[in-house]
């Protein structure tokens, strides 16, 4: 919702930027009045996707534009939620089709290791092992395995951090207590949601594609942290043995 403090913060944004709102409008995909309308109230508020688009051009965070640069959550505001949820769900149902179209190819594929698309061949392969977690040592390095929680707990455990994944290349370490450490720096509604989420996934039975997450990894040594944005699919598995886990595989938003 575009409250009044809210269009004051954005007003300062696009002034600083030097830009005009004609222009800018347009540069993210908008007739040259959009942005004008928006502010004046006589436009519908944007949708998540402008907004992240609008916040691109103006080189700050999502959060940040949204007002939302001094909170540590993963909690996005009601409407936007709602609104990222119905897109996310069109992208992970045209991901999914497409993995189910290479279910009868060749179980060999050469360019499996050299594919960018890692959602699909993770949808694709999750369906051919029928969420058994066998057979993914091609894609392994590329997610995380989470413990799958009880509605009791109070936080997620992490299990396994895939070499590739992006807790790894943000973190700098594969240790599991280190992707865990950091969930233990966020506040305790997203901490919950954490669970919530997890917990869902896991007793649903079915894929989730979250909207963007917006999280800022803390390096307390050197004084400094880095803001990541990324988007975040979950696969229920179950191990041989039958432990179960949430695959969790996060990518740039």
């Amino acid at each position: 919702m575009m409250t009044s403090q809210l269009v004051k913060h954005w007003r300062a944004l696009i002034e600083a930027s030097g830009e005009g709102l004609g222009p800018l409008s347009k540069s993210i995909g908008k007739d040259s009045s959009y942005l004008s309308g928006v502010l004046a109230g006589r436009t519908k508020d944007p949708g998540v996707f402008t907004s992240m688009a609008l916040a691109t051009k103006l080189g700050v965070s999502f959060e940040f534009l949204m007002g939302r640069g001094d909170e540590l959550s993963l909690k996005p505001d009601p409407a936007y939620q709602q609104e990222v949820s119905k897109q996310a769900s069109r992208v992970l149902t045209d991901v999914m089709r497409v993995a189910r179209d290479r279910l009868h190819a060749a179980s060999q594929d050469p360019n499996l290791l050299e594919s960018k698309d890692i959602v699909s061949l993770l949808l694709r392969w999750w369906h051919q092992q029928d969420g058994k977690l066998v057979g993914h040592e091609q894609i392994q390095d590329h997610f995380d395995l989470i413990h799958t929680p009880s509605a009791e707990d109070s936080i997620v455990t992490p299990y396994e951090v895939g070499r590739q994944s992006l807790a790894a290349k943000k973190l700098g370490t594969t240790d599991p207590d280190a992707l865990r450490r950091l969930v233990e720096t966020f506040d305790k509604p997203s901490q919950q949601e954490l669970v919530r989420c997890y917990y869902e996934v896991a007793n649903k039975g079915t894929p989730t594609l979250s909207p963007p997450i917006s999280v800022r990894i803390p390096f307390p040594a050197e004084s400094a942290e880095i803001e990541v944005e990324y988007f975040r699919l979950q696969l229920p598995v179950e191990s041989p043995n039958g432990n179960r886990f949430v695959l969790s595989y996060c990518f740039p938003a």
